[in-house]
């Protein structure tokens, strides 16, 4: 009889009530709430239920130590050992009080927190890159909390056009986001000198209009003596198409595999030759962008 009334004893939640305070402890067998991580108005729904449907409208305002305060216009809450930016299991005291009437009432209570909220990405819905540039999609993103970052496909740089993919994020608790975004992969900037360059092919015209020409292709204005053109970059020994071919009394423009674009041949035309010409090689010159 002994044993039977000790098991007994054990599964009663022991309650107290003393100058109007009402204590309850948790037990193991109580319920564990779930709250959701980093949000202490999740808090609310355990109040309704353990204290009274009445402090539903409290709401969050200031955490001094190991006290959360909650506040409406006429109760307010203490919360104890509440730590919101933890995930896991953990053992809260509650403090629930009437301002009018001082009544008070203390439950202890199991809660979880867990973290259900997919991460908010930040990104462009269309991403511009130059042909041929390494594309890290970590540089054009950004996360509202810890994760990683993926493609659902790869961006193939190699070639003009739009590609279309989707971004998907993960966060540290699993969660996953997702964003389609359109990649714009776009000729660069020297190769659009280039092919400005070749588009004057057949054109009548003398070297220097042709390099001003192929030159506003990307929005830089200049003319002068095949010689002032040495001031628009830097000279360089690895040439790439759309650099600039100095000469003495000479100027062209690279295309690539030794071939040069040159204006003022044959009568003024201007054609595709060798970058070797008459005049003397001066350098070749990578335009400052």
């Amino acid at each position: 009889m002994k044993k039977l009334v000790q098991a007994f004893a054990s599964l009663i939640i022991a309650t107290s009530t003393f100058g109007g305070v009402t204590n309850v402890a948790a037990k193991e067998s109580t319920p564990v709430y779930k709250i959701e991580y980093q949000d202490a108005d999740s808090m609310k729904s355990v109040f309704t239920k353990e204290l009274h449907k009445k402090y539903a409208n409290v709401k969050f305002k200031k955490k001094k130590k190991n006290v959360s305060v909650y506040e409406s216009k006429n109760y307010q809450v203490k919360v104890k050992d509440l730590d919101i930016d933890t995930i896991g299991k953990q053992i809260i005291s509650i403090e629930g009080k009437n301002k009018k009437t001082s009544e008070k009432k203390n439950v202890e209570v199991n809660v979880k927190v867990q973290d259900t909220v997919a991460p908010i990405i930040t990104c462009a819905d269309t991403i511009t890159i130059e042909q041929n540039d390494v594309f890290d999609i970590n540089n054009y993103v950004s996360l509202d909390e810890e994760g990683s970052i993926e493609l659902t496909q790869g961006i193939d740089t190699s070639n003009t056009g739009l590609i279309t993919t989707t971004i998907k994020a993960t966060d540290t608790a699993g969660n996953v986001s997702e964003k389609n975004v359109t990649v714009n992969v776009e000729k660069g900037f020297y190769q659009k000198i280039s092919d400005a360059a070749l588009a004057q092919v057949g054109v009548n015209q003398d070297c220097t209009m042709l390099v001003t020409n192929s030159l506003a292709a990307v929005g830089i204005n200049f003319h002068g003596a095949p010689i002032e053109y040495l001031n628009l970059g830097t000279l360089t020994n690895n040439p790439v198409p759309g650099d600039i071919c100095v000469y003495q009394g000479h100027v062209a423009l690279y295309i690539g595999n030794g071939q040069a674009v040159h204006g003022g041949w044959l009568g003024h035309q201007t054609v595709v030759s060798t970058v070797e010409c008459t005049n003397a090689f001066i350098g070749y010159v990578h335009v400052n962008r």
